[in-house]
């Protein structure tokens, strides 16, 4: 049995698309344009075939009941379906399968690494490669071939300092320090040092969008900086699954991305620099062999705007891995807007579920007007709505005593 689009022909994916959209149009020319009933509408449109799978093996399994619809949809045959909607249990649709935010990589070709660099930050501009690298006595400055892997020249620092993060801006490199509380700027074609930032705190990881400086400190926090005097601007809290994320680490900035090192995670993340939320994760295990020890973790991002894709190293590693990302999600559908869509069907069955009248008048009018005959479904949703009102009614209960005790 099938609701609202009980048609053999249904099998078909491409036939279902097609009589989504002609009931979209059709919605369209009536000229409804109260919000609730669009939502109603637009929930029902993207999810009733979810909910056809759940109700045939509830409710109706004679194919005779396919003859209470008739083939050609209008807004009127939306409601059934709607009923069911608001009478299953929240928790039984109301969930999404959507993996989007997961990535894959590809490795393009990989190039030598110094495995003597303890690297801090990685940068590339245009056709350059940058480095910096860490622990007090050893720090540096460098550019590295990009062919080839091989150093082309550098500056050491003294042993007071522990060289961080790096980002390029216009002709000059920015460069971090650990617990030293300044950040130095060099020209990046002499290596000259031509002035530099004051800050509180660790530096750990840094870049830029053009219009401010990002950086992090170790913590679930990454500052947002302005660009011309290094000054907080704001604080943005990174979470992924409403949970903070600590330890971030270096930085790179692709459009309204930062992707991040996570200090001794096999990962790297993409937080949207606006709300902070973590958009994607990359899981980079298959490249675990690199770590020879505890300290040699995945730390270095680089990405070339040039020819769109990443490089990859880590403290000590061996190799600097050039990679595309790809994503495991192969529909079509964005799982913003599946999210999205989920969102306004709990709106509606928490509104539906909390007016029992309103409810049963619903039912009462559809069977007698939509559904004539069909009293064995009625029978069911009249009870399904009965167990439902019990259930809230036995919570409510329990928290209130629960609150008394």
């Amino acid at each position: 049995m099938n609701l609202g689009f009980c048609s053999s022909e249904i099998s078909s994916g491409n036939m279902q698309g097609e009589k989504i959209e002609n009931t979209r149009t059709e919605i369209s020319k009536s000229g409804i344009n109260e919000p609730f009933l669009g939502l109603i509408a637009n929930i029902i449109l993207t999810h009733c075939g979810f909910i056809i799978h759940w109700v045939e093996r509830h409710i109706l399994t004679s194919m005779e009941h396919c003859s209470y619809m008739i083939p050609n949809i209008n807004l009127k045959k939306l409601f059934p379906c709607l009923v069911i909607l608001i009478l299953l249990p929240s928790n039984s649709l109301a969930t999404s399968e959507c993996n989007e935010s997961e990535l894959n990589f590809n490795i393009i070709k990989t190039i030598d690494h110094q495995p003597n660099s303890f690297t801090q930050g990685l940068e590339i501009k245009d056709t350059r490669l940058f480095e910096s690298t860490g622990i007090y006595g050893s720090s540096s400055l460098r550019e590295l071939n990009m062919s080839s892997g091989e150093v082309i020249r550098e500056i050491n620092f003294d042993e007071d300092i522990f060289s961080e993060g790096i980002s390029i801006l216009n002709d000059s490199i920015v460069m971090l320090t650990w617990r030293e509380k300044h950040a130095k700027i060099f020209d990046i074609d002499t290596f000259e040092l031509i002035g530099n930032y004051n800050y509180t705190g660790e530096g750990w990881g840094l870049c830029n969008n053009g219009d401010n400086f990002i950086m992090s400190n170790g913590s679930s926090k990454l500052a947002i900086r302005n660009i011309y005097d290094f000054n907080i601007s704001s604080l943005i809290t990174v979470k992924e699954n409403n949970k903070e994320i600590s330890n971030l680490n270096e930085l790179e900035c692709v459009g309204n991305l930062v992707y991040a090192n996570i200090w001794k995670e096999n990962r790297i993340i993409s937080i949207n620099i606006t709300s902070g939320i973590v958009q994607n994760s990359i899981s980079l295990e298959s490249l675990s062999h690199n770590q020879k020890d505890a300290d040699s973790v995945l730390n270095g991002i680089a990405f070339s705007e040039q020819d769109n894709y990443f490089l990859l190293t880590g403290k000590n590693w061996e190799k600097i891995y050039f990679i595309n990302l790809t994503t495991f999600n192969e529909s079509n559908i964005s799982c913003n807007d599946i999210e999205s869509d989920i969102s306004k069907f709990n709106q509606i069955t928490n509104y539906l579920s909390k007016n029992v009248f309103l409810s049963i008048i619903s039912l009462v009018a559809i069977t007698i007007f939509v559904m004539p005959g069909s009293w064995p479904a009625f029978t069911f949703l009249f009870f399904r709505t009965f167990i439902r009102q019990h259930e809230q009614l036995t919570t409510s209960g329990i928290n209130t005593e629960e609150e008394e005790d």
